[in-house]
């Protein structure tokens, strides 16, 4: 499904979101444990020739809304839809891939009571792009998640905040560390790569997964100016804009 602009036409799913390939990598107890609850969901069906099992828009999945769509919205003869597919690699663990961030971030909420808490999301890659229709078929643009990919080491990621944020003790200085290391950021130049891997906090996270939410809408966000030609836009700017605009309308800006 296609939505035009004036010289693009953007690809879009058909519950009206933008197409943005995201996986959602999770630690298991073991394989039949999980297959186990996934045969007692109508929404999921295993389809041995490719390999996974297929997240329908039906069922127990048929009440949820993407975009400006939801069940309704998808033409009859479409019915039902595939939200994602769910695979566990030769390496163990197990993968949600959907067409789009919010497919992924439903999926996340979708399944984790379904699932149980032994069923744990740790890592998220996606790709920080939107796609024009003619780009090429769904499942070669689906296939650049595996393309030069940058892989975020946790470690790496941790010793820099507690680097960034040592000593912080009152809200003055956590303001002022935080502006100070947004300005940094973006004045490197540094950004998001088009393929990024990177590190969940499950131990942190919500249970409506207000994090994951929140760290993939920003990368949405970014896609959406880089697609309307803001490409000198980097995450850290977006960041940096958010923060400002939050403390504006509090009445406390720097």
């Amino acid at each position: 499904m296609i939505a035009k602009t004036k010289q693009r036409a953007l690809l879009v799913t058909l519950t009206n979101e933008p197409f943005q390939p995201v996986r959602l990598y999770y630690i298991i107890p073991d394989r039949s444990f999980v297959t186990r609850k996934l045969q007692t969901l109508a929404c999921m069906v295993e389809v041995p020739h490719e390999g996974c099992w297929h997240w329908l828009f039906d069922a127990e999945a048929a009440s949820l809304r993407f975009g400006a769509g939801g069940y309704d919205d998808v033409p009859k003869d479409r019915r039902p839809i595939i939200l994602g597919r769910m695979r566990f690699p030769k390496a163990g663990g197990m993968t949600l891939q959907t067409n789009s961030i919010e497919r992924a971030i439903a999926g996340a909420r979708f399944f984790a009571p379904r699932l149980g808490s032994d069923v744990v999301a740790m890592r998220v890659r996606v790709v920080n792009r939107w796609f024009a229709a003619d780009e090429g078929a769904l499942d070669q643009l689906m296939a650049t998640l595996d393309q030069d990919v940058t892989v975020i080491d946790p470690r790496e990621a941790d010793s820099l905040l507690r680097r960034e944020f040592q000593g912080v003790r009152s809200r003055p200085d956590l303001e002022r560390a935080v502006k100070e290391f947004l300005e940094r950021r973006a004045q490197s130049e540094q950004d998001v790569p088009l393929v990024e891997d990177f590190p969940l906090y499950p131990e942190e996270e919500t249970p409506d997964f207000r994090d994951l939410e929140a760290t993939l809408k920003l990368r949405s966000v970014r896609a959406f100016e880089h697609w309307r030609g803001n490409t000198n836009l980097t995450l850290a700017g977006i960041i940096r804009r958010n923060v400002e605009d939050h403390m504006r309308t509090q009445g406390q800006m720097w």
